[in-house]
């Protein structure tokens, strides 16, 4: 039986290591999302999450008609009264750690029978940190300002 002398023995672990590598990347696990920031502005209830629309099918980004993309993120926003929609005014904006301000132009996007959401999309190259301000403006009830963070990975 032949054993491996202390010459060869860096040369085998380095090989074992490339030969667990599978020639690329081994895969990252999903990260769960983040939970949406909340608000609630007299009777209405305002969520508000971004999302990577790598992570959305393809079908839920067509049926939004929102580009899917590399860098490309997507805002939405919704606004309900009880169970239903509330008309708002929405508007939107986010600042990365170094201070550049991403304009979003947000949409009124109708998304299921007598339901509407507020949806827009801007681009970043991660990593960076997001500080998003949405400016609601509910009919019917007081204006309000929601304010979150969300990372933004590689």
């Amino acid at each position: 039986m032949r054993t491996i002398d202390r010459l060869h023995a860096p040369l085998f672990a380095a090989c074992l290591a490339l030969a667990a590598c599978g020639g690329g990347s081994a895969p990252t696990p999903a990260q769960p999302a983040p939970p949406p920031a909340e608000l609630q502005t007299g009777d209405v209830h305002v969520l508000a999450s971004a999302v990577d629309t790598m992570a959305l099918p393809e079908r839920v980004t067509r049926q939004y008609g929102i580009p899917r993309g590399e860098q490309v993120w997507m805002l939405l926003v919704t606004v309900r009264r009880g169970e239903t929609s509330a008309t708002a005014k929405v508007e939107a904006r986010a600042q990365t750690l170094e201070g550049n301000n991403i304009a979003i132009k947000m949409k009124a996007t109708p998304t299921a029978t007598n339901y509407i959401d507020y949806i827009g999309t801007f681009s970043i190259a991660g990593p960076d940190t997001l500080r998003f301000t949405v400016d609601v403006a509910p009919e019917g009830a007081p204006s309000a300002q929601l304010t979150f963070s969300r990372e933004i990975p590689r």
